[in-house]
């Protein structure tokens, strides 16, 4: 089951933030210690793996830094309008992170990863390749990186963080994990401490899926919140028209946003510090 958020926008919050596109490339998966030694067993040399070109936005916070970080995975119908992103983007930049917000499907030539492709395997890298690349710069701080996605994305974002998964590949990690309203694996534990916010009424990505998920958890890991919001549905923190996409309701709920999003804030503070 994937999840889409519509792109039609009806209400559009006045405040934005700036941006400056930035040119990065995926990750790529390093080989194992057995590949390695058959290869140099054999006298092999391991080619190296295609690695995707990709540009983000990257909007800045007021002042030198080095700043926190927030780095943003869109849902399956690609990234947000510029508008709707610029004003989400303002939520961070105000608190004093800054954000990136990866394009993954641009460079593939993926068009609506709603009706499929996209890959979320070819996203989890997009989002490695995506922190090393803010790692990099003298003006961010490379141990306060977080992971926040939408819906698709959101699905992505714990994928990335799973406990004993890609994190463990790459020599950075994220520093915390926020999922909006994603479809939750039968099981999951996560590395960072991570936290999901989805609707009641969400048909897309129900929260009976999440809550059977969390009743599951055998301890390991870090920690893992869920949050279930009573009268939201699915993209309730973007301000759309309501209507049926894919057959599924979206609809935005400004109790739930308010709600989601002070949730949010308190666990990158606590995270970053600030």
């Amino acid at each position: 089951m994937r999840a889409g958020l519509a792109l039609l926008v009806t209400s559009i919050i006045t405040t934005s933030a700036a941006a400056e596109t930035i040119h990065f490339r995926s990750a790529t998966w390093p080989p194992t210690p057995l590949q390695l030694r058959l290869a140099k067993a054999s006298g092999d040399t391991i080619a190296d793996q295609a690695s995707v070109p990709l540009t983000g936005e990257l909007y800045r916070p007021s002042g030198d830094g080095p700043f926190p970080a927030v780095i943003l995975l869109h849902p399956c119908s690609g990234r947000l309008p510029p508008r709707l992103e610029q004003a989400d983007a303002a939520r961070y930049t105000a608190l004093g992170y800054a954000v990136l917000a990866i394009d993954s499907f641009g460079a593939r030539g993926i068009a609506d990863g709603c009706a499929g492709g996209g890959a979320s395997v070819d996203v989890v890298m997009d989002a490695y390749g995506a922190l090393m690349h803010l790692a990099s710069l003298p003006f961010l701080d490379p141990e306060r990186i977080a992971l926040v996605g939408y819906s698709y994305g959101g699905g992505v974002a714990l994928s990335a963080v799973a406990f004993d998964g890609p994190e463990r590949l790459f020599d950075r990690q994220f520093k915390v994990a926020i999922a909006y309203y994603p479809t939750c694996p039968d099981t999951l534990a996560v590395g960072v401490p991570t936290l999901i916010l989805t609707g009641e009424q969400d048909e897309w990505a129900p929260a009976r899926l999440c809550r059977r998920m969390m009743a599951r958890r055998a301890g390991l890991g870090a920690a893992l919140r869920l949050v279930v919001y009573p009268d939201a549905h699915h993209a309730f923190n973007l301000s759309i028209a309501p209507r049926r996409y894919y057959g599924y309701q979206l609809e935005y709920n400004e109790t739930a946003d308010r709600a989601a999003w002070s949730e949010t804030a308190a666990l990158l503070r606590q995270a970053f510090g600030r």
